[in-house]
């Protein structure tokens, strides 16, 4: 049986928990440099203005940094890890990062979470609620977003400061898959409900 909630009943003021982090997938030179340059000023400028909010009101930043996409058999395949460029994992230079950031590379896998200690580490600072933002939209935001969600973390994705060369799937995940595992909402609507 499925359950069929109509659109009107699922939006409501974007609320943040007191304790939430943000976490910022593969914002990184490698996986940026396959992407258009204007695309890429909006993408790092959204997610500038995030993580100085965040820093601003003393909340954690996760900064993802994509090592390979796992070893499986997939009809586009990308490179082996070892035929990367050597800054293929490097954040891009624009964005600010703090030395009490978080910096998590992921072994191989879409999700943040899969294979690696975020979810503890979160914990461990009392995060109960997670803003994903990064790139690709359908690839490991919506990955990590999914596995926030079945970690217990209240989960919002920020549009515009999400990027997928693929619009479709950009759509999709925006307006189908994230809608039913948590909220979705813009850079203007977390900085206003950041506390101050």
């Amino acid at each position: 049986m499925f359950l069929i909630v109509p659109e009107e009943e699922t939006s409501m003021a974007i609320q943040l928990d007191p304790r939430t982090a943000l976490i910022v997938v593969d914002l990184q030179k490698g996986i940026l440099a396959m992407t258009p340059a204007d695309a890429v000023a909006d993408l790092v400028q959204a997610n500038t203005r995030l993580a100085d909010a965040f820093h601003a009101a003393g909340l954690p930043v996760v900064w993802v940094h994509a090592t390979g996409l796992p070893p499986g058999r997939v009809a586009r395949p990308v490179p082996e890890p070892d035929e990367l460029p050597a800054d293929f994992t490097v954040l891009h230079d624009d964005l600010p990062v703090a030395g009490s950031d978080i910096h998590l590379g992921k072994p191989r896998t879409m999700s943040s979470f899969a294979r690696t200690d975020l979810a503890e580490q979160l914990r461990n600072r009392g995060i109960t609620q997670v803003v994903v933002t990064g790139i690709a939209t359908g690839a490991g935001v919506e990955s990590t977003a999914r596995s926030a969600y079945d970690e217990g973390f209240h989960v919002i994705v920020v549009s515009d400061a999400t990027l997928d060369g693929n619009l479709a799937r950009h759509s999709a995940t925006l307006q189908e898959a994230i809608p039913s595992i948590g909220y979705v909402a813009s850079t203007d609507e977390i900085v206003a409900a950041l506390p101050r």
